[in-house]
């Protein structure tokens, strides 16, 4: 599942990267001509159109998409990503399928990156990691251990208050090698999931912004097209390949790793749990049950004397 993720930062291309000036006219343009809405910050100058920007119904999708979505339109975050979404190029990958994973099984690997990332290492031979830069696990990092490095913000979580922890936003930036290129900038990810027994349907979309002309015509190539279409479905492969064999019984190499028995045994007890069907599991438990622990944790102070007492003055 951790593998989804990375696609994130795979598909990023940028030779340069964008000023703070152009982001903001970018985002304040775009925000003012599709959504009709004035984002925070903004001046006068910045409403006025982009150059060589159509603001159509095509152009506009994504922002309508990310508005019906819920995303906050007043956070800074949200002028960032508008402010790439709102240049002059932009590529779009797209691809869906199916895992063979329940919803609260796909909620318990989402909820548990690092210890998801283990899983798919010990049955994968891989060597991907993962680590969390945040309490609330929505900044995070990775690599794949060798050409691919990137850092995310998850952005949002659910579409609109629906399917939490199934509808999500990734925003992110990376590195990696694709053919002959060293590729590095930003992207954004939207990863829809649809669980339905013990299965999940997914639609995962990468949405990336070439620096140039020259460069966008490359990205929009079907060759190039056919590579990075190639390394979506290696991932895919590799993820489905992991929870089938995992879900079959396969569960020798998860009991092997040095890495989960040193590190992960009570999430891969936990995890087993949620396989079974004995405890539910939504995004988010992960957080809420180490506050709870950190709340035990503290100490208690108590006194046997009354701070607060009814003083009693002798009659009259």
């Amino acid at each position: 599942m951790k593998r989804i993720a990375l696609c994130i930062f795979v598909f990023s291309l940028s030779l340069f990267a964008a000023d703070k000036e152009d982001l903001s006219h970018n985002a304040c343009a775009a925000a003012k001509k599709c959504l009709n809405f004035i984002l925070p910050r903004c001046s006068e100058a910045e409403f006025e159109p982009v150059p060589d920007v159509e603001y159509n119904a095509e152009f506009c999708s994504a922002f309508l998409d990310l508005q019906k979505r819920g995303i906050d339109l007043k956070s800074p975050v949200t002028k960032e990503i508008f402010g790439h979404l709102g240049g002059r190029y932009r590529v779009t990958y797209e691809t869906d399928g199916e895992l063979p994973v329940n919803g609260p099984m796909m909620s318990y690997l989402f909820d548990h990156f690092p210890f998801t990332t283990a899983l798919v290492n010990a049955i994968q031979e891989t060597n991907y990691t993962i680590h969390y830069n945040s309490p609330d696990q929505r900044i995070f990092s990775g690599d794949n251990g060798g050409n691919l490095f990137g850092d995310f913000y998850w952005t949002l979580q659910d579409s609109a208050g629906t399917g939490l922890g199934f509808h999500n936003v990734f925003y992110g930036s990376g590195r990696c090698k694709i053919l002959r290129w060293n590729l590095h900038g930003i992207a954004i990810a939207i990863l829809d999931m649809y669980p339905s027994g013990n299965k999940t349907r997914y639609r995962f979309k990468a949405i990336v912004f070439p620096a140039n002309a020259v460069l966008n015509s490359i990205m929009k190539m079907g060759f190039f097209r056919d590579v990075v279409k190639s390394k979506i479905s290696e991932i895919i492969k590799n993820i489905s390949e992991s929870s089938e064999s995992y879900v079959n019984g396969n569960h020798e190499p998860v009991k092997k790793s040095e890495t989960i028995k040193k590190y992960y045994t009570k999430n891969l007890e936990e995890f087993q749990q949620v396989d079974a069907g004995k405890i539910p599991w939504t995004v988010g438990d992960a957080v809420k049950k180490k506050r709870e622990e950190s709340q035990r944790q503290k100490p208690q102070f108590v006194t046997e004397t009354q701070m607060i007492f009814k003083q009693n003055f002798p009659a009259k």
